[in-house]
């Protein structure tokens, strides 16, 4: 039986108990609270910083105090790098932030089958066929200024704001002084900055326009500040190079940027084929180019028994086989490496090409070959499988979890030299193998 004296001992226990996670946590929060104080601190002196390079690109003192000042870091952006410490000498990195920049589930290495969906598709390509009509007059001049058809600017448009229906919810200004300052690539998102702040000087937006995506891509078409500044274009003559409030100014500007970085009018951006059996899926990539009559040697044709345009049988034309040997197959042209530049990535430039095919001509969503069952992985697991390949010898291309053509083409070679079935995919067989292998070998 517990006398009062010992009661009341117990219950100072089990109060002290229950105020000691109230403690931590409020520790955990005033560790934080300094940390951020100091970067905070750090970001504005770099801020001020930027203003002789930005007096130099021809910003105004006025101009870049007024939107320069009182600039905030957006914490809440994903994929910062935050300083460790938070300055040279200041608070370190406190756990409950380095803990978030740890995804909470490792994102996964997606199949390319995921970003086709055919009611998706067709649902885009029945409103570009709408734009199509509703702007042709304003299209057909940016067709014919730029050589750049119609349906690929449209398709693009769809593409990356949904025809101008996805909302841009953050601040340009901030999410690019944001990657600028602790982003993973703080040089090339700095001199965004500048070139944003020149964009608002020689006003062709205002502040408020200026939202984006939280990599800081504007507009209706996505553009970064330097793409604005290389490639933006007043298109409707108001004096304004207008890609936020003004289509046709933007499907201009994405035009011109096709346009001026080689993009050939007389080419198709590429062309579903069928591969012979048993055909080397490591031929694949841009490196790999050959005339469209050389591939027709090798077995390779167009599906649906289509002839190659007999006019271009001297192109030039690479393989792309975004799903290895288990997906739809493509022979592409310049045109093709053309809209990678606008976002470097093999599914994305098929994507718009083939939305561009389906408004232009009314064709179907889906491709003729189906896209087989694959495995998805963890990325950090793919990153992990390339990073041995590398240690091997080989070229994978970047080493970033995504199964790029050169990492796809290594795989495929590393099939052939253990007499696995050939596909040129990531498979469970063959990224446990090698990673087992090296996993024995540093043991």
């Amino acid at each position: 039986m517990l006398t009062p004296r010992r009661a009341l001992i117990s219950l100072a226990i089990v109060l002290a108990a229950l105020a000691l996670p109230s403690a931590g946590v409020k520790a955990a929060d005033d560790e934080v609270a300094t940390y951020k104080r100091a970067v905070d601190a750090s970001f504005a002196a770099w801020l001020q910083a930027l203003w002789p390079d930005a007096e130099a690109m021809g910003v105004s003192r006025a101009v870049f105090d007024a939107n320069v000042k009182g600039l905030k870091l957006d914490w809440s952006l994903p994929h910062l790098v935050y300083p460790d410490p938070a300055v040279p000498g200041g608070p370190p990195l406190p756990k409950a932030l380095a803990d978030l920049m740890k995804p909470s589930r490792q994102p996964e290495f997606e199949p390319p089958a995921g970003y086709f969906n055919p009611t998706a598709l067709s649902a885009l390509a029945a409103t570009g066929r709408s734009k199509m009509a509703q702007l042709a007059p304003q299209l057909a001049a940016i067709q014919k200024q730029y050589n750049v058809p119609a349906s690929i600017v449209v398709a693009i448009w769809g593409r990356e704001t949904g025809f101008g229906k996805v909302d841009m919810p953050f601040d340009a200004l901030s999410a690019i002084a944001t990657q600028g300052f602790m982003g993973r690539r703080t040089d090339e998102f700095r001199n965004e900055l500048l070139v944003a702040l020149k964009i608002l000087q020689e006003g062709h937006a205002t502040r408020a326009m200026m939202k984006s995506s939280w990599a800081g891509a504007m507009g209706y078409t996505q553009f970064l500040p330097t793409d604005f500044d290389k490639y933006g274009v007043d298109f409707d003559a108001d004096g304004k190079r207008d890609i936020w409030g003004t289509v046709t100014d933007a499907l201009a500007s994405a035009a011109n940027s096709l346009h001026s970085q080689g993009w050939d009018g007389a080419q198709s951006w590429g062309y579903e084929v069928k591969l012979p059996a048993k055909f080397d899926c490591t031929l694949q990539g841009p490196d790999k180019a050959l005339p469209i009559s050389e591939w027709m040697k090798l077995g390779v044709v167009r599906v649906k028994d289509r002839p190659f345009p007999q006019e271009r049988l001297s192109d030039q034309a690479f393989l792309v086989l975004p799903a290895g040997l288990k997906g739809p197959a493509f022979l592409a042209t310049n045109n093709f490496s053309v809209l990678k530049l606008y976002n470097n990535s093999d599914v994305y430039a098929i994507f718009v090409g083939h939305v561009a095919d389906m408004i232009a001509a009314n064709a179907p969503a889906d491709f003729v070959a189906a896209w087989q069952p694959v495995e998805s992985f963890p990325r950090d697991r793919i990153q992990r499988f390339q990073e041995v390949l590398v240690a091997r010898g080989y070229d994978v291309g970047n080493v970033d979890g995504l199964a790029g053509f050169k990492t796809r083409r290594t795989i495929g070679v590393e099939e052939q030299k253990r007499g696995l079935p050939q596909s040129c995919y990531p498979s469970s067989t063959l990224v446990n193998a090698v990673l087992k292998e090296a996993s024995a070998a540093a043991n």
